[in-house]
C-alpha cells in the first residue's frame, strides 16, 4: 500500500516518499519509525480489540475535489498540475513511491522481532526531477511573485527557466537560450509571449519572403554573378575579373545581390541578441502576467488554477508558424525547378 499522502497517526504528520516507515503487523497501521519507537506501540493498539484494520479503512478513501502531492502530502485543488506548497507536478503516478519502497527495505518492515535498521539512502528516495531546479518554492522573484507561482506559469522546462530566473534575480546572470536564438518570434509565440512574438516573427518573415522574391525574380542576374565568380575562380588574376564584372553592373543590380547577404546578417544579429535577451524578457513577462492574474482573478477562480491554465506553452502556433518558415524557405528551389 501507498501511505504518501497519509498521515502518521502519532505526530499527525504526511508521509514523504523518502520518510522511514513502518507498520504495526497487527492491524496495518503505517508510523513513522522514530514515532514509533518514542511510543512503544501501534497508535491504533486500542482498537485491536475490535478487529481494526487501517488498509481495509483506506483502501477506498478520497476526496473528488482534493488531489493529495505525492512528494509532501499536502492537499491541493483537483484541477492543480502542480503542488502549490512544494511545486511538484501533480500528475506524477505512484510509480517513483513503489520504487522507493523497493530500493528502501526499511520502509513498509516490520517494527517487531528485529534490530533496529537505519534509515533508507537519501539519494534513493529523493523525487525524481525537482519542477524547481532546486530553488525554494517561496523564494522572492520581485513584484509580490514566488518560484512555485513562476513555476505553474512555465509548466513546461521549470527546472531551467526557475534556476536561470534565480540567477536573473540574485546575481543580474543570464544564460544563452538556443531554442529562443534558433526559432527567435516563433519561439516567443510558443511561450505565449504574442506581442513580441508577433513582432519578431513579422520581421523574420518579411526578411524570407524579401530574400524568396530576389532570388526568383532575379535568379538569371545572380546565375550570371554566379557563372562570373567561377570562371575567375579558375583564372590567376580573380579579383581583377571579379571587380570587371562588379564594376558593369548598376547600382540596382548590385543592391540586388548584396540584399539577400546583408538580410540573412540581420536575421543572424536578431537570433543572436534574442538569444541572449529571451531569458531576461520571458523573467519579466512572467511576473507581469503572474501579478496580472492574481489581481484580476474572480471570486470563484483559485488564482493556482488560473496560473496554470493561463501558462504554459502553445505548442500549435508554434508549429503553424514553423511550417510557414518551412514553406518560404524551400519556395524558391521548387518555383526554380519547377
Amino acid at each position: 500500500m501507498d501511505y504518501i499522502g497519509n498521515k502518521c497517526p502519532a505526530c499527525q504528520k504526511y508521509f514523504h516518499a523518502d520518510d522511514d516507515i513502518v507498520v504495526c503487523p497487527e492491524c496495518g497501521t503505517p508510523h513513522h519509525r522514530e514515532c514509533y519507537e518514542q511510543t512503544g506501540h501501534c497508535a491504533n493498539e486500542r482498537l485491536h480489540a475490535q478487529g481494526y484494520d487501517y488498509q481495509a479503512e483506506h483502501e477506498n478513501e478520497s476526496s473528488e475535489n482534493v488531489k493529495l502531492c505525492p512528494a509532501c502530502g499536502k492537499e491541493n485543488d483537483k484541477e492543480s498540475f502542480f503542488c502549490k506548497y512544494c511545486g511538484s507536478p501533480l500528475t506524477q503516478n505512484r510509480a517513483q513511491s513503489n520504487t522507493n519502497q523497493q530500493q528502501n527495505p526499511n520502509v513498509g518492515a516490520s517494527p517487531f522481532g528485529g534490530q533496529n535498521q537505519q534509515y533508507g539512502n537519501a539519494h534513493f528516495n529523493t523525487v525524481f526531477m525537482d519542477p524547481l531546479g532546486g530553488v525554494p518554492t517561496d523564494t522572492d522573484f520581485g513584484d509580490g511573485v514566488t518560484a512555485g507561482e513562476t513555476a505553474k506559469y512555465v509548466k513546461q522546462n521549470t527546472p531551467y527557466f526557475i534556476r536561470v530566473f534565480s540567477n536573473i534575480k540574485n546575481f543580474n546572470r543570464s544564460k544563452f537560450n538556443f531554442a529562443a536564438a534558433l526559432f527567435t518570434g516563433g519561439y516567443m509565440l510558443y511561450r505565449k509571449m504574442y506581442k513580441l512574438g508577433a513582432l519578431f516573427a513579422a520581421l523574420q518573415l518579411a526578411m524570407m519572403i524579401v530574400e524568396t522574391y530576389i532570388t526568383i525574380a532575379y535568379s538569371s542576374l545572380f546565375e550570371s554573378f554566379i557563372q562570373s565568380y567561377s570562371n575567375a575562380m579558375s583564372t590567376q588574376d580573380m579579383l581583377t575579373k571579379l571587380s570587371q564584372f562588379i564594376g558593369g553592373l548598376s547600382f540596382t543590380d548590385l543592391l540586388v545581390i548584396y540584399l539577400p547577404t546583408l538580410l540573412m546578417i540581420a536575421r543572424l544579429v536578431m537570433m543572436i541578441v534574442i538569444g541572449l535577451c529571451f531569458n531576461r524578457m520571458y523573467f519579466k513577462h512572467c511576473k507581469k502576467q503572474i501579478v496580472k492574474i492574481k489581481e484580476t482573478a474572480g471570486e470563484n477562480e483559485n488564482p493556482e488554477t488560473v496560473l496554470q491554465t493561463k501558462g504554459g506553452v502553445n505548442v500549435a502556433l508554434a508549429i503553424s508558424l514553423l511550417a510557414a518558415y518551412i514553406v518560404i524557405a524551400y519556395l524558391p528551389n521548387f518555383l526554380v525547378n519547377f
